[in-house]
């Protein structure tokens, strides 16, 4: 089907989105992660499976600190 719209391509969707980001100051930076996190944060918290997430989250986190005390068993000292 062929529409007489022209929509962009992802590629140049996140081209453009990049250079928009790349054009901030620092401190435009900063505020720009700082939103994303806090949308993240935001949705997180008011989503219905926020306590499996939350449960999920610190397993994830305690496999990888377990991974990392694994690793250095093996190969340090």
């Amino acid at each position: 089907m062929n529409l007489p719209i022209k929509f962009p391509s992802d590629d140049q969707v996140i081209a453009e989105e990049a250079a928009r980001f790349r054009a901030l100051s620092a401190e435009g930076r900063l505020r720009s992660i700082r939103g994303l996190l806090a949308a993240g944060t935001l949705i997180k918290r008011r989503s219905p499976r926020a306590a499996f997430m939350r449960d999920y989250n610190q397993e994830q986190e305690m496999h990888a600190r377990q991974a990392v005390k694994e690793f250095l068993a093996r190969h340090a000292g």
